[in-house]
């Protein structure tokens, strides 16, 4: 006749009353260890409520220790989750914004302030000079920064072939050759494709950097970064905007064999394709209001002048920079990109793609000349 043995297992959890797991195994012995319930029939586990047995102060150390431990994990972990959720949220907003878009339905109530335009040149009128490149500063300054990863993801978007359906689109603009290129080799390194003997497209910084965009927001705004023939790049290095000196023997057309035909340059200046002067113009106009003042004690500001100098940070030419935007006027293309750049990116606009006339109310004393 089999007996069974008793195993006793007791858990205990913080200040609640320890459990304990009774378990019976068949043993050839006469004694009986398991309890019987009313139907006199064995049960194989049995559990009962028992009290603590762990001291007080080895209980409290105890406790103290878990909790704290517990803590640093769960902040941890939240910080962790919070990233990605922020992440995920952008990238929602991104998706359904673009979705209404496409499909003609309202956009969702979430808006930023550069969205009403109305609103966000408050209390500019009236103002010029000075006065008003300071308070256009104080509206466009304060913006989300880009990685330069984010940077790649953004021009795929904001310079797609089709306008009308960039995340549908399957080729980006380079600015100065004007061409489209396979969105898929956006943002690779420079070189040739070994299967298609397309180049790899870098990114163009309008306002070169040697001009004084540093490390911060100003070097991954994409109010001046376009996409661009890595040759075509090259070949325009730092050189300021302009048309061919008048008397230049040097001027060579177009600027690069790959270069759009209406392009020019010469030992000095740049001349992109006629289609997109007003575009680089009022890219330029910005970047010398957003990052025209600093804190006291920083660097000079950017600046723009007829005179430019890498030294004092001025590019230029200022005088043909206006004139370009008065004769280029903004494209329904270039009003877009502003507005997506507002919506999904940056969230500031180009005062001079919504108010071309500002330029001259700001830099109205400067006299014209080649």
């Amino acid at each position: 006749m089999e007996s069974h043995i008793l195993i006793s297992s007791r858990f205990t959890f913080g200040k609640s009353p320890a459990v304990e797991l009774r378990t019976c195994k068949s043993r050839p012995t006469p004694s009986y260890c398991h309890r019987r319930f009313k139907n006199n029939r064995p049960s194989k586990f049995d559990m009962r409520i028992v009290h603590h047995t762990t001291p007080t102060t080895e209980r409290n150390w105890v406790s103290k220790t878990c909790a704290r431990g517990l803590w640093d994990s769960m902040c941890s972990n939240f910080k962790d989750s919070w990233r990605w959720a922020s992440r995920v949220i952008s990238f929602y907003l991104f998706c359904l914004n673009l979705v209404a878009e496409a499909c003609h339905y309202p956009a969702p109530s979430f808006t930023y302030a550069c969205e009403d335009v109305n609103t966000y040149y408050a209390n500019t009128e009236n103002l010029e000079g000075k006065a008003l490149k300071k308070k256009l500063n104080r509206i466009i300054a304060p913006h989300h920064s880009l990685s330069y990863k984010e940077v790649w993801d953004a021009l795929k978007i904001l310079d797609a072939a089709d306008v009308d359906k960039p995340e549908a689109s399957s080729g980006i603009v380079e600015i100065y050759s004007l061409r489209v290129v396979p969105k898929r080799l956006a943002g690779k390194p420079e070189g040739w494709n070994s299967e298609s003997a397309i180049k790899f497209a870098p990114r163009e910084h309008l306002w070169p950097r040697s001009y004084g965009l540093t490390d911060g927001p100003s070097l991954t705004d994409i109010h001046n970064i376009r996409p661009s023939d890595v040759n075509v790049n090259s070949s325009r290095g730092n050189k300021y905007y302009g048309p061919c000196h008048f008397n230049s023997t040097k001027c060579l057309r177009p600027a690069n064999r790959e270069a759009a035909l209406d392009t020019e340059t010469d030992r000095e200046r740049w001349a992109p394709p006629v289609k997109v002067r007003g575009d680089i113009a009022r890219a330029l106009l910005y970047m010398a209001i957003c990052y025209g003042f600093h804190p006291r004690g920083g660097g000079p500001d950017l600046r723009l002048s007829d005179s430019p100098s890498i030294g004092n940070r001025e590019m230029g030419l200022l005088s043909i920079l206006l004139e370009w935007n008065e004769v280029d006027p903004p494209s329904r293309e270039e009003k877009m990109r502003n507005e997506r750049i507002c919506r999904f990116y940056q969230h500031n606009r180009n005062p001079f793609v919504d108010h071309p006339e500002f330029a001259n109310l700001i830099w109205k004393h400067v006299v014209p000349s080649r």
